[in-house]
């Protein structure tokens, strides 16, 4: 069920007049962590941060990376996501791309229509050759393969870091 402005402000007024999170949660038919949700970015962002953002809002790829480093690192996808004020769903969905398909399942891939095949040309109007061509694809992918690369590193270092803390609790 998706809650409208005044269904929200309606749960904070009221938590604010004293009623609990379940008493909200049982009039409204929602679960606890909603209504915890709610309350938590309202208190860290107020009013504005309910307001519509605009459909198909595109994030960079590093500020999707950057969120599911902290939730590899053991922070809770619901506190992030009133933190910054992104719907934990999406938060979810990343980190299965991620999982799946890596870094590449987190950029954004063009929709609509191709274009038409023209030949590029590069600013000096002179047509690249093949050999040319071939040394820039290499090179993107290259640069890709090394990000991947340091995310892969970051990620074993912050298993090899839970690991040790526990085996220190045992």
């Amino acid at each position: 069920m998706k809650l409208k402005l005044e269904d929200k402000l309606k749960i904070i007024e009221l938590y604010e007049n004293g009623w609990t999170v379940k008493q909200i949660s049982l009039k409204y038919g929602l679960f606890r962590t909603t209504v915890e949700h709610i309350e938590r970015q309202y208190r860290e962002h107020g009013i504005e941060s309910f307001k519509e953002k605009g459909k198909n809002t595109k994030y960079p790829v590093n500020f999707k990376i950057e969120i599911i480093n902290r939730i590899l690192a053991g922070e809770s996808a619901s506190g992030i996501a009133s933190e910054l004020c992104v719907n934990v769903g999406m938060i979810f969905s990343w980190v299965k791309k991620y999982n799946e398909l890596g870094y590449n399942g987190l950029i954004e891939k063009k929709k609509g229509r191709l274009p038409k095949m023209r030949p590029k040309e590069n600013k000096n109007d002179i047509p690249m050759d093949e050999k040319d061509k071939r040394i820039k694809e290499l090179e993107e992918r290259n640069a890709q393969l090394e990000m991947e690369n340091d995310l892969l590193k970051k990620l074993r270092a912050l298993v090899q870091q839970r690991e040790q803390q526990q085996n220190k609790k045992k």
